[in-house]
Formats: structure tokens, C-alpha cells, sequence
């Protein structure tokens, strides 16, 4: 049974720390060795998603949908030209009606050369061939009707309806082309399941902790959807021989609006054995976050402060590690309004 995994954090800033420079507020940048933790890089992934194709050929005429729609289960997604299938059906019943006629003549012919037979009148193989002729007829008859059959299931599948209700991810074709069996027409996905695969080294696979609660990053989701904590943790039973990488699969929490499949994810997985890096936090409201960019403000000697650009990971409480950017010792403001205005 997985283990539930708890992220434990030891106090990155006293007050101690904290300086003031004219009266500036700011904080020493500090360092913490915390968990063994190895970071995988992935992308997220529906739980459920499929690829919808034809069984059939024929010229597209209809299609109800387009990317980002959302469908209900059975809902029509696409229809292929029905004519050559519907002619085909209706050649099927005609050839099934003369088989019965045949079929009603020779029982006719059977029953007649049995009566004559009991009566002395023909000889016995003259009967045997007419029981031959109705047998044959019979055969044929069901034959043609499971032809018949057979041909309305083709036309069934000129109608494309959703297997389940979701969200059209992508639309391959146009009103107008050529379906083909097989050739994919548009893809489905599940909104309400959502999981992130990652590659880890083999090495490091016999190394993961049995956790079920998983540190999982998504920078493109909305800043509250953008830290979360996976469900499960599945290691596939194999490996790639190129790569030498194992696929790790992790499941997201239920209702989760604002990531969709594709989207970059980071997992933070727990190891053991494995050698810990240094990590740097600062207060998050240190730090300045306007479109692409990430910086704070850091205070010099003399007490001025200058605007540097960092590179930002996980979020930790009212702290934010940082991967690139400052130096262990460096003084942050932790004010950066106050910072921008200082003179």
C-alpha cells in the first residue's frame, strides 16, 4: 500500500536575518539541504483519451464538431456518405427476396416429389434431388440474409458518434474528404482525469519512495492549480532499451479546470540514496512577477537596492526556492514596491 508522503520544512528565515538599509527591509538569502529529491521533467496527459477513425471509406458529409467542443456520450461527431452503402443494402434485399422465392419453389417441388414418392409414382432418387434442390435453396437463402446483415452494420458505421462524453482535443479532416479506415478523423479526451508521465533513469527507479503524494508542477496552469499533489504513483513495468528510461506515471487530483493534455509538468520526486542538492528559498512576496518576468530586488553593501532577474521552482509555504538568479549570503528586499521607490 502506498505511503502517504509528508514534505517537511525547516525554518529558511529568522528574524535575525532580516536588515535594514535606510530603512529598507530586507533578508539574507539562506540556504537549506532538504530531502533527497530527484526532479523529472514530463507532460501531462489525459486518462482517458482516444483516437476516433472510420471503419468504413466514403466522402466525408458531416462534421458537428470542432476543437475545444465539448460532447455528450453518443453525441454525432461525423457522417460518411451513406449512398453506395445504401444501394448496397438495398441490392442485398433484392437478391434476399429471390432467394426466398426460390427457396418457396423448391419446398414447393420437394413436398410435391415426396407425396408422388409415397405413392410409387417416381423413383427414390428422383426424390433425393429434389430434397438436394430445396437444401440448397435453403442455404442460400441464409446466406444472402446474413449478407444482408452484414450490409446494415456497414451502413451503421457510416455514423461516427462520441464514446463517452468529453472534449475534442484535435480535428484531422474536413467536410468533404476522403475517410479511410483506420485514418484518424479528430481525438477525444476526458476532462475529469488527468495524470503526468515522466521518464526517470533506471538508476534511480529502485530508489523512489512508495509515496502516493507527489510534488507536481504545472507553470502553464493558474496560479492555483499550479502546484498540486498527485493521487498515485504507477512505475510501468518496463524500460526504453534507447533511452535506458522507465515511464513513471503520476495521477492528479479530480477537477482540475485549467491544465489540458500536452501541457509541461515537473514532479519532484522523492528518493532515497540519492545525493542532496543545496536548496535557496526567499519570501515569496519578495519577488516581482509581471508576464514572462521573475526578478527581486537585492540589496548591496551601501544599502541600494537593483532589480535581478531569477529563475523560480516550487512554492514551500510563504517561501519560493530559487533556482537561478542569487547567491547564498545576498540581502532581498522584502519589500519590492518600497525597493522600486527607494532613493
Amino acid at each position: 500500500m502506498i505511503k502517504r508522503y509528508t514534505w517537511t520544512l525547516a525554518l529558511l528565515i529568522c528574524l535575525s536575518n532580516i536588515a535594514y538599509a535606510d530603512e529598507l527591509a530586507a533578508v539574507a538569502v539562506t540556504q537549506f539541504n532538504g530531502e533527497q529529491m530527484f526532479t523529472a521533467e514530463g507532460v501531462v496527459e489525459a486518462v482517458k483519451g482516444s483516437v476516433i477513425a472510420p471503419q468504413v471509406a466514403g466522402s466525408i458529409t458531416v462534421l458537428s464538431v470542432k476543437v475545444g467542443d465539448h460532447v455528450k456520450a453518443g453525441q454525432l461527431l461525423a457522417r460518411i456518405d451513406t449512398r453506395m452503402a445504401n444501394q448496397q443494402a438495398m441490392s442485398n434485399q433484392a437478391q434476399v427476396l429471390a432467394a426466398q422465392a426460390q427457396l418457396s419453389a423448391a419446398r414447393s417441388e420437394y413436398e410435391r416429389k415426396r407425396r408422388l414418392y409415397e405413392k410409387q409414382y417416381i423413383s427414390q432418387a428422383a426424390l433425393e434431388r429434389s430434397e438436394s434442390d430445396y437444401k440448397t435453396a435453403e442455404a442460400q437463402t441464409k446466406a444472402q440474409l446474413a449478407q444482408t446483415g452484414m450490409s446494415g452494420v456497414q451502413t451503421g458505421l457510416h455514423i461516427i458518434n462520441a464514446p463517452y462524453a468529453g472534449v475534442i482535443a484535435d480535428v484531422m479532416a474536413e467536410v468533404g474528404d476522403m475517410a479511410m479506415p483506420g485514418k484518424p478523423l479528430l481525438t477525444l479526451y476526458d476532462p475529469n482525469g488527468f495524470r503526468v508521465v515522466v521518464n526517470v533513469p533506471q538508476s534511480k527507479v529502485g530508489n523512489l519512495k512508495n509515496a502516493a503524494s507527489i510534488r507536481v508542477l504545472i507553470p502553464a496552469a493558474q496560479e492555483a492549480e499550479r502546484n498540486l499533489m498527485s493521487t498515485e504513483l504507477t512505475v510501468l513495468p518496463r524500460a526504453d532499451s534507447v533511452s535506458n528510461m522507465v515511464t513513471v506515471r503520476l495521477t492528479l487530483p479530480k477537477n482540475i479546470l485549467t491544465i489540458s493534455p500536452g501541457m509541461f509538468a515537473r514532479a519532484i520526486l522523492p528518493v532515497e540514496g540519492a545525493k542532496v542538492q543545496a536548496q535557496i528559498f526567499v519570501p515569496a512576496t519578495a519577488v516581482i512577477k509581471r508576464s514572462e518576468l521573475m526578478a527581486v530586488y537585492v540589496v548591496d553593501k551601501q544599502g541600494r537596492p537593483h532589480l535581478r532577474q531569477v529563475r523560480l521552482g516550487r512554492k514551500s509555504g510563504d517561501n519560493i526556492e530559487v533556482f537561478a538568479g542569487l547567491q547564498v549570503g545576498e540581502m532581498v528586499a522584502l519589500n519590492p514596491i518600497a525597493a522600486a521607490n527607494f532613493k
